[in-house]
């Protein structure tokens, strides 16, 4: 069996057993950085959770199948404890990826994320320094952030610029993917930009128009929605998402939630332990029941191996868990606009 093969094999039993394979933990929503296309509503959120609830949040995932988790924000170095909390996660043998804006990686900081063996992520949006600050909204964040991207790379530390793209830094991806290949690191683009996690539309006017979307095949890329080829039609009587399903998000209040961007709180972890949110959660029990049969709209399209549906969009910015989601339909018919072309 191939490594592809023999990891596909995991993820297909973490959906059909329901085990949270993957888990996003929010450390905090405060943040140094102001960034316009953040999902974050409120940055003066107070952190919900203790250093003692996370350590025993991370037993229960080990306990649970987890295997991936991701310690994001907000900006997760503001939390004075995140070393206590990245250190538990690689003891108990989490493969474990730091999401940070990097301004505040000092040479301490580099020597301990590459010490812990922990991935770090670093949000990188433009090559242009006046263009990278007007998306932070913090003059000067291009060189701090680059400064720790070096100190990253020179601990010895395994590190990966992600660039979201929209109509703020169009040419980001290009101009970054070069910047990353001078220093030495792994990149990745991304054009999907949400919803605020409280509903709020606003971050979804810096989308790119679905042309220039697919221009940017030529960078690494990461959505879902980006597509390899036409793929295998999902299965009927699969799940079409994985939020809920193998894959959770716990807020920096303690709610946990399907995915960083679907609506709908299954339980708060002040309240009840994860194991009992993940099982007994009648929204999460919803979400697990949805099959691709049951997309009344979606399941005889032809497009929908490709076209990127989310639930989350769907919902959000559709009104309607099982409907089509806009989103998906501009981008397959960007698609196959695309393929006219180059026949």
């Amino acid at each position: 069996m191939t490594t592809r093969s023999a990891f596909r094999a995991v993820v297909d039993r973490a959906a059909r057993e329901h085990i949270p394979l993957d888990v996003s933990l929010e450390l905090t929503w405060r943040c140094n950085f102001r960034c316009a296309h953040c999902y974050i509503p409120d940055f003066q959120t107070p952190d919900g959770l203790s250093t003692g609830r996370i350590l025993r949040l991370l037993d229960e995932l080990a306990e649970m199948g987890t295997l991936f988790l991701a310690l994001t924000g907000g900006e997760p170095l503001l939390r004075r404890d995140w070393e206590t909390i990245a250190r538990r996660g690689r003891e108990l043998g989490f493969l474990v990826t730091l999401l940070t804006n990097g301004a505040l990686v000092d040479h301490a900081t580099a020597a301990t994320l590459a010490g812990l063996g922990v991935v770090t992520e670093v949000s990188f949006h433009s090559a242009d320094p006046g263009v990278f600050d007007r998306v932070t909204g913090k003059p000067g964040s291009f060189h701090r952030v680059l400064s720790g991207v070096r100190r990253l790379r020179d601990a010895g530390c395994a590190v990966e610029l992600t660039t979201p793209v929209s109509r703020l830094n169009p040419d980001g991806a290009s101009g970054v993917s070069a910047l990353a290949r001078e220093l030495g690191v792994e990149c990745r683009t991304f054009t999907k930009i949400f919803a605020a996690k409280d509903g709020g539309l606003g971050p979804l006017q810096l989308r790119l128009p679905e042309e220039e979307v697919l221009a940017l095949q030529a960078v690494p890329a990461t959505d879902c929605h980006i597509p390899e080829g036409t793929g295998d039609h999902p299965a009927e009587d699969g799940p079409p998402c994985a939020a809920g399903v193998r894959y959770a998000n716990v807020t920096a209040s303690g709610e946990v939630l399907a995915c960083n961007v679907l609506p709908g709180s299954a339980g708060n972890l002040n309240e009840r332990s994860f194991r009992e949110i993940w099982e007994d959660s009648p929204w999460f029990a919803t979400l697990r029941g949805i099959t691709a049969r049951d997309l009344p709209v979606c399941s005889t399209c032809s497009k929908l191996a490709w076209c990127g549906r989310c639930h989350a969009q769907a919902l959000v910015e559709d009104g309607d868990l099982l409907g089509p989601s806009r989103a998906a339909c501009d981008h397959a018919a960007a698609v196959e606009r695309a393929v006219q072309r180059r026949a």
